[in-house]
């Protein structure tokens, strides 16, 4: 019976994702190279999602984007989970450099809403 069974789970929420090199045009020295882990004991409660705010929220209140990043799965004796590294940008300072106008063309460009 148990070899028929299974389960499924939610990994991860995201916004913008891609495996795949893109010149999203993002000045990247402004950004901050971050760091967020989420860990269980035996993973129970440890997520992608997790991870990936704890690095934001490392970077500061105004970083929303993580760029050229790594997930990585943590796993210990009994304790396992994931750790997600990358660079943190505040698209909130990047629409700040740019005009209106040029922010309507970047959003369009990469298919992005620019209400948000």
């Amino acid at each position: 019976m148990v070899a028929f069974s299974g389960c499924s789970m939610r990994l991860i929420d995201f916004t913008v994702i891609s495996s795949k090199n893109v010149n999203l045009k993002i000045d990247k020295s402004q950004g901050i190279r971050v760091t967020g882990n989420s860990n269980g004991f035996l993973g129970v409660g440890a997520s992608i999602k997790d991870a990936m705010d704890n690095a934001l929220m490392s970077a500061g209140p105004d970083y929303d984007l993580l760029i050229d990043g790594v997930v990585r799965v943590n796993d210990y004796f009994f304790v396992s989970g994931y750790r997600v590294e990358g660079t943190a940008v505040s698209t909130s300072k990047m629409k700040a450099m740019m005009s209106p106008a040029e922010y309507e063309a970047w959003c369009k460009t990469h298919k992005l809403n620019s209400a948000d």
